[in-house]
């Protein structure tokens, strides 16, 4: 099985390539009627295809990829492709130590694929190939703004934790945290409720959702705040308020910590995007 050897490094021939950060772009061809053997990338990178349809082999399954479609792949995937009879052209983003790191602490793992066709999504995708062409510091924003996008809409898209075993009280408890995300909760409160142990109740919700109380408050916290960002009516500290945390400067050194980029830098990348 092959292995790209360097960061960055893709099969084809490059058209361009860019590094912002600890992300990589690299635009490709690719000639028809073509085939890449199987192979693994050590990094996550998600790819957009903007010319040509190929057919992409990856576990026991296999997927079409028309053009405008967005595929994401968790690091270590193990994938072939078969190219048809025109050529393909597909951006290539390689995610970088920084950013999965950053994802991680978000979310959980990027470590399922993810498909977007004719949405939101993958049309955000097209618009990382327009910035690719351009090499100011506005374009780098708009870069960093849309992959964000991207990733947090894989991790969106993961099967979520639904084990038919889950006990009753344990997801009305996740249903509790889910619905006062902008209230200040404790551990104790929330397993109270639930009529369990704090203690009890801390591992059981670890074992069957795979982060702590605070993670997933965290996590979600952020996610709403992400959605709230884009009403350009909401300020900051109504903001930080709506979604459960201390203060603005709470909200804001999370949120960088978390995407790279403060609330407003992600608003104003949101309605540079709506131009």
């Amino acid at each position: 099985m092959a292995r790209a050897r360097e960061r960055g490094e893709f099969f084809g021939s490059t058209v361009s390539r860019r590094e912002v950060g600890d992300l990589v772009l690299v635009d490709s061809w690719h000639a028809a009627d073509s085939r890449l053997p199987r192979h693994t990338h050590e990094h996550a990178y998600f790819c957009v295809n903007h010319g040509g349809t190929y057919a992409e082999d990856y576990g026991r399954r296999r997927r079409i990829c028309a053009p405008g479609m967005l595929v994401f792949h968790p690091p270590g995937e193990a994938h072939r492709q078969e190219h048809q009879a025109v050529p393909v052209a597909s951006l290539n983003v390689e995610v970088g130590a920084s950013w999965l790191k950053r994802m991680v602490e978000f979310a959980g793992p990027l470590d399922q694929p993810a498909e977007f066709r004719a949405d939101g999504i993958a049309a955000a995708g097209m618009q990382l190939l327009h910035e690719l062409q351009h090499s100011d510091s506005d374009s780098a924003l708009a870069i960093e703004g849309l992959c964000w996008e991207i990733l947090a809409a894989s991790l969106d898209r993961r099967p979520r934790l639904a084990d038919p075993g889950t006990p009753r009280w344990l997801v009305q408890a996740r249903e509790l945290l889910q619905a006062q995300l902008g209230e200040p909760l404790t551990l104790q409160e929330v397993a109270r409720e639930a009529a369990v142990h704090p203690v009890y109740f801390a591992a059981t919700f670890r074992r069957f959702y795979g982060c702590s109380v605070g993670e997933y408050l965290r996590r979600e916290r952020l996610r709403l705040a992400r959605r709230k960002l884009a009403d350009p009516e909401l300020s900051l500290a109504d903001i930080a308020s709506g979604c459960g945390f201390a203060d603005q400067s709470h909200f804001t050194r999370l949120f960088k910590r978390f995407t790279g980029m403060t609330p407003g830098a992600y608003r104003t990348f949101l309605l540079f995007k709506t131009r």
